[in-house]
């Protein structure tokens, strides 16, 4: 796959992985097949970057978040736009869709307005979360369709429970600002955060604390994670230039056992060896350079 035409920033495989979507700085998004093919391409936002992107679980539809201020939903067989949301006062930074429900959800700039939960059919604003004193960065629901994470500029991720709309939950732990959040695929209540300094850190919604922390994971800002299917490695990408692998230690493993050198010792922060899951880079692969 070939674009230089402008940055890529996003790109979302749909549920079916027969099409791969891509959206850019300049506001378009690139509709590719398994090989790589671009099928097709519109302006979804003129001339403003992209910053979110989230298929509906039929990918019937598709919705986009962007610098101008708007998040639209999208036909997908017709290249059509279907709504307009509007109400953040400023750019929308991430936007996710319910598992199920005709939900979507949009993070944004707009501090008085950080979170707004819609409707996509009639693009009506059901709720505003508030919690969150600064811009919030990353959204995503559980696939359980109850639990909302959200990470902010403030350093801080919460966890929703929709069905109240209710905040029930904040995890303290990142000392810069999350970028970057995903749901481990197997275990419900587990899941990761991004850091902009580079830190990656692992939680569990019942625990009191942090379960994992790397605070070195990368030199930059992680603005990506994603969980292989089976939940057993994390790829994480960063504005380093750099994508890497991570997975658990098994039981009985040591760094030194894994990689032959004992410097990875400093990749794995400040892991308590009493708690799972311990994470390290891959021996192989871990990264690939741009």
């Amino acid at each position: 796959m070939v674009d230089r035409e402008k940055e890529i920033g996003l790109l979302k495989w749909a549920s079916n992985e027969q099409w791969l979507l891509s959206a850019d700085q300049g506001g378009y998004v690139k509709y590719w097949q398994p090989n790589m093919n671009n099928a097709h391409m519109f302006s979804a936002h003129k001339d403003e970057a992209i910053r979110g992107l989230a298929f509906a679980p039929t990918d019937v539809k598709f919705a986009t978040a962007s610098d101008d201020g708007t998040a639209r939903v999208w036909d997908f067989a017709r290249y059509s736009e279907e709504r307009v949301l509007r109400g953040h006062g400023a750019e929308v930074r991430c936007i996710d869709w319910h598992p199920t429900k005709g939900l979507l959800v949009t993070g944004s700039r707009d501090t008085q307005q950080p979170v707004k939960i819609w409707d996509p059919k009639s693009g009506s604003c059901l709720a505003t979360l508030q919690e969150h004193k600064s811009s919030v960065m990353a959204v995503e629901f559980n696939k359980n369709g109850n639990w909302l994470l959200t990470g902010g500029r403030d350093h801080l991720v919460k966890l929703y429970d929709i069905r109240m709309m209710k905040e029930v939950k904040t995890f303290r732990a990142h000392k810069k600002e999350v970028i970057s959040l995903a749901w481990h695929p197997i275990h419900e209540g587990l899941f990761v955060s991004g850091g902009g300094d580079g830190s990656i850190v692992c939680w569990m919604v019942d625990g009191e604390k942090e379960i994992g922390l790397l605070e070195h994971a990368h030199d930059q800002a992680i603005w990506s994670m994603k969980w292989h299917p089976l939940g057993h490695i994390l790829a994480t990408g960063s504005n380093d230039n750099n994508t890497k692998f991570w997975a658990r230690n098994r039981p009985g493993d040591t760094v030194e056992d894994i990689f032959g050198v004992s410097s990875h010792t400093t990749m794995i922060g400040h892991l308590d060896k009493e708690r799972e899951p311990r994470m390290a880079p891959l021996k192989s692969n871990q990264e690939t350079q741009e």
